[in-house]
């Protein structure tokens, strides 16, 4: 399996046939990133994968920041076809407004969950469908904002798409407050992400909306 292949297919044809031509990036991880998680020595090629800005469009006006390299199989046999059935996943962030704080943000979360993936916390599985983040800071960084926590969810502005080294998900990134919080913990993902979605707020993030209670 060429990767090399496989990184030009999707960042020069799928992303830019799914998100629009105009990009910025690849913006990729640095090493002390990982360090902040407490590692304390990284896979180097993990240092090829970042993050890509997308401009709005025609069709589309909210900003798209997506991480490539996630999916990579590194570690799959090119014959095992069940595994290459199993879908490798990316991350995607869309708001309403750039920021090089989107592209941080989103760089913590595919270094972690990359940790989580190589085993760094024993015990602990990879991110997962409404599994919580939180950020210990507003969004942007404006302690205006408030909303402190990503949700990981799915919505069907990014569909999953193949490459030659199989299938990838992409799931999206929801930003919530801390008493959307407790709505979802006590109530559960569905109902927070339905009135989110009535509201306009999912998928799509506005750093300066207010929380919804």
């Amino acid at each position: 399996m060429d990767l090399e292949t496989v990184w030009e297919i999707r960042e020069e044809e799928i992303y830019p046939g799914l998100f629009g031509p105009h990009s910025r990036g690849i913006f990729p991880l640095e090493w002390d990133l990982f360090q902040k998680f407490g590692a304390t020595q990284i896979d180097p090629r993990w240092r090829h994968h970042g993050i890509f800005e997308f401009a709005p469009t025609q069709e589309r006006a909210s900003w798209i920041y997506i991480t490539s390299g996630h999916s990579n199989p590194y570690d799959i046999d090119e014959d095992d076809e069940e595994a290459r059935d199993e879908a490798g996943v990316e991350f995607a962030l869309a708001v309403t407004e750039p920021g090089d704080w989107a592209i941080r943000c989103l760089q913590s979360v595919l270094a972690f969950d990359t940790l989580l993936c190589a085993g760094h916390y024993p015990g602990s599985e990879p991110l997962g469908l409404y599994d919580r983040i939180p950020m210990h800071a507003p969004l942007n960084g404006d302690p205006r904002c408030s909303l402190r926590t990503l949700v990981i969810t799915e919505s069907a502005a990014y569909p999953s798409f193949d490459t030659p080294a199989g299938k990838v998900t992409v799931r999206s990134l929801t930003a919530i407050s801390d008493k959307e919080w407790e709505l979802l913990r006590q109530e559960g993902a569905d109902l927070l992400i339905e009135q989110l979605s009535d509201a306009g707020h999912h998928p799509i993030n506005d750093p300066w909306r207010q929380s919804l209670f």
